[in-house]
């Protein structure tokens, strides 16, 4: 009798969801530790695996961290390809991505993996190039590429404007939130500062750009919501 092809070998989304489970148990335990007190047994031991099962999928730890990271940043970069479409106008397609980041760097979880490799940057340095090499970097890469080929787009420097509207977007509000862990961003104001981040891009890299408001209108401007007055130490 020949045997099935396959017989004995779990199914493909059996084996996912091993992967699946087994970078949850490693985050947990790494947001628990830190990169340098984490140890794969510990993980192998909560994640019901074998360290030979572990190394064999992720040779070094720092594989397996990279793994966690590239999973959590590669789920934004999956949405950032539905939003980067040709042919819609820059303001809203910027907009879009804008949200979008700004929504992912209120998840307590990327906030959290983000703390981890700064705080290890000096034992680790690779750990926080991997986190950029994966994370902000390629997210800037794939607006870049985008900008490059939009005919709304005006300047010769598409890789210095996707930066600068990034920096935008995650300026002091990002570090604020990274520093006060318990600070939430609500939607109202994501959405005013990626507003305000498109307005001053556009001024100054659309070639449509919208004419400049009055003085006036300016300083009537209504202040972003939720927004603390120099006094509050929050």
């Amino acid at each position: 009798m020949r045997k099935r092809p396959g017989a004995g070998r779990p199914a493909a989304s059996e084996v996912a969801g091993r992967v699946e489970h087994l970078l949850d148990t490693a985050t947990e335990v790494f947001l628990e530790h830190g990169y340098g007190n984490t140890n794969i047994s510990e993980i192998a031991q909560r994640a019901g695996a074998s360290k030979r099962t572990i190394y064999a999928r992720y040779p070094t730890k720092a594989a397996l961290f990279t793994a966690i990271v590239t999973r959590k940043t590669g789920k934004l970069q999956e949405s950032y390809a539905e939003t980067l479409v040709p042919g819609k106008p820059l303001g809203k397609v910027l907009e879009g991505f804008g949200i979008q980041l700004l929504r992912a760097m209120s998840q307590e979880e990327l906030r959290a993996l983000n703390r981890v490799s700064v705080a290890e940057s000096q034992k680790f340095p690779q750990l926080a190039s991997k986190f950029w090499e994966v994370g902000p970097k390629r997210s800037m890469l794939m607006l870049r590429d985008y900008l490059a080929v939009h005919p709304e787009f005006k300047g010769g420097q598409p890789e210095h404007a996707a930066e600068m509207f990034l920096s935008l977007c995650c300026g002091l509000t990002v570090v604020r939130a990274q520093l006060q862990k318990s600070r939430r961003m609500p939607e109202e104001t994501i959405r005013f500062y990626v507003m305000e981040a498109v307005r001053i891009f556009l001024s100054a890299y659309s070639r449509s750009a919208p004419a400049r408001p009055s003085r006036a209108a300016r300083q009537s401007q209504e202040a972003p919501p939720n927004r603390p007055s120099r006094g509050d130490p929050s």
